[in-house]
């Protein structure tokens, strides 16, 4: 049962960490060639990605760690658990609280003003921005989990 845990678990974070990475680049890549259009829609993309693959892809990765834990005989009170559930939840709070508000001001910008209109530009540049911090505490978790400290 192990390695099937640790096997969903390495593969979930795989997709979620290096699925975030890759979209992170090709968002930089499409904000420089500035055309608002294939930015916005771009923006589509990533969002509807987010919700359909990302999301849940992060709750088997939390499930298939926690029954690692048990399964493996950790205590939930190590400090690379502990870290690792911190990074879990900022990237949760991050999705939930910031990703979603943001894409309806989107949303919202582009009803009144269309895709062109030059909000879209920054709209999509500070959401580049949260998910550069975002990304880099994930790839933190994943130093965290492969180097253990405090074990």
């Amino acid at each position: 049962m192990y390695e099937l845990l640790l096997t969903i678990h390495v593969l979930a974070a795989v997709i979620w960490v290096g699925g975030g990475i890759a979209m992170h680049i090709l968002g930089r890549r499409v904000l420089k060639r500035g055309d608002s259009q294939e930015i916005y829609k771009f923006s589509e993309e990533v969002n509807k990605i987010g919700m359909r693959l990302y999301a849940p892809t992060s709750l088997i990765l939390l499930v298939a760690g926690i029954l690692l834990v048990n399964e493996a005989g950790y205590e939930f009170s190590q400090l690379w658990i502990t870290l690792a559930f911190i990074g879990w939840a900022f990237s949760f709070i991050v999705g939930v609280g910031y990703y979603g508000p943001h894409d309806k001001k989107l949303q919202a910008l582009v009803a009144a003003d269309g895709p062109t209109a030059p909000g879209v530009l920054e709209n999509v540049r500070q959401a580049l921005f949260v998910n550069q911090i975002e990304i880099l505490v994930l790839v933190l978790i994943v130093v965290d989990m492969t180097t253990k400290p405090g074990l």
